[in-house]
């Protein structure tokens, strides 16, 4: 089963919840290498030192940042197009706002690379990323020297605003909460609804973030559809039995990818 497969079931439904998990994110989509012409970023290819990683997640951080509209969930698009949807989604790549998806109905809770933050932080301030990276490539292609930016404040290095495993005890979380409101308030009027619920990707990184909230929503709601895709962790528990559908695939070439 495909996505194109569950297009009548999501025509007759009232609302359709989208959850865009790690198999979507952009370094399974992106090939970099091909996509990123530019000479010096080819030259760190194959280099494996903390600074050239970090001088290619700069070149690449750029490169999304300044993308126009992709094709990358093209027939998604066009299953959600007369529907009130909503998508969250735990990927910190920003590449479903290149996307034709509604910006007003995606939220991204673990950041999206549009900004820096202090490191330790030392406040809750946050600085656009495009001017600070695209001083970090100048000044890398002027000098071939790689460096980091520090915080204005207190000298601290800069990180980018998003949530992994090693920011989470410091990451800030303010520029994700106002689509965060709009998305809870858009679950309050969920219940009773025809709903269909379709989860993309997400293994155990972040479980609590969608992927359990997900089975908790279906499991009260008793005109729930709920389908899971996921190459590995598709499995779903006997409680949403006759409700759900457990589709063993990569979520890329469930949709269409």
């Amino acid at each position: 089963m495909m996505l194109k497969d569950y297009k009548e079931k999501i025509k007759e439904a009232d609302l359709v919840l989208v959850g865009i998990g790690k198999e979507l994110h952009a370094n399974r989509l992106v090939d970099y290498s091909k996509e990123i012409k530019n000479e010096h970023y080819q030259k760190l290819l194959g280099q494996e030192d903390e600074k050239s990683l970090w001088m290619r997640t700069v070149y690449e951080r750029q490169y999304l940042l300044s993308l126009d509209t992709v094709d990358y969930f093209k027939e998604l698009e066009e299953v959600l197009s007369d529907k009130n949807y909503f998508v969250i989604t735990s990927n910190d790549d920003g590449l479903i706002y290149h996307s034709g998806l509604k910006k007003e109905c995606i939220t991204a809770p673990c950041g999206n690379g549009d900004f820096f933050q202090c490191s330790k932080p030392c406040s809750e301030q946050l600085y656009p990323a495009k001017l600070g990276l695209d001083d970090l490539i100048a000044h890398y292609e002027t000098t071939g020297e790689i460096e980091t930016l520090e915080c204005p404040k207190c000298g601290g290095q800069f990180i980018f605003n998003v949530r992994t495993e090693d920011t989470k005890s410091v990451y800030i979380e303010g520029a994700y909460l106002s689509s965060w409101a709009n998305y809870t308030k858009w679950l309050q009027n969920t219940l009773n609804k025809k709903i269909f619920i379709l989860e993309l990707g997400e293994g155990f990184e972040t479980p609590s973030l969608f992927r359990w909230p997900f089975e908790k929503i279906a499991f009260y709601n008793e005109k729930a559809v709920f389908v899971r895709v996921h190459k590995s962790l598709y499995q779903m528990g006997k409680e949403l039995k006759g409700k759900g559908a457990a589709v063993q695939m990569d979520s890329r070439e469930f949709i269409g990818l």
